[in-house]
């Protein structure tokens, strides 16, 4: 008898936890990809950046938990024809949002407090890593859970210029 209520006391307690735990935030791309290559948006919940510069004073990302905050990773993969080591592309932006969706929008020197990088990976000689971006303009809509990013760095070429996604 006494191990029926131990048993059933754990199995109360473990439902319990799990109500208490907030479901995953997703998102979908609403904004067009280029049709050479694949995009995807990828939430790390419960998580902020912290960018530093390495050496050679090159900006470079780490993350660590956050009860405020959301890193946003979108990703750009140009398809590759054949086995072409070399060739191939990829952009990458991060850039954090609050965990309450809330209207706001940040222009030019605003970015700065979100952490936006853009990354550039290929076989480029001298134009590929992150690159801080202080000029374009975030914005999200709390009712629509949409969020839109028109951007643009001069130091290196880009594909993706802008994106947006809506959040679930």
């Amino acid at each position: 008898m006494r191990h029926l209520i131990l048993l059933s006391a754990l199995v109360l307690l473990s439902c319990s936890a799990q109500k208490k735990g907030k479901h995953p935030l997703t998102a979908t791309i609403v904004s067009e990809c280029p049709k050479d290559g694949t995009c995807s948006v990828e939430i790390r919940q419960h998580q902020k950046m912290v960018v530093k510069n390495d050496a050679f004073e090159r900006p470079y990302y780490a993350l660590e938990a956050s009860d405020e905050k959301n890193v946003i990773l979108f990703t750009y993969n140009k398809k590759v024809k054949g086995n072409l080591q070399d060739a191939s592309y990829k952009e990458e932006v991060l850039f954090e949002i609050n965990n309450e969706i809330q209207n706001e929008t940040a222009i030019d020197q605003d970015l700065e407090k979100t952490q936006l990088l853009f990354g550039r990976f290929c076989y480029c000689k001298g134009q590929t890593g992150y690159y801080k971006i202080s000029s374009g303009m975030l914005h999200s809509n709390s009712q629509s859970k949409i969020i839109t990013l028109d951007f643009k760095t001069t130091e290196v070429p880009q594909v993706i210029h802008r994106l947006a996604f809506s959040l679930k």
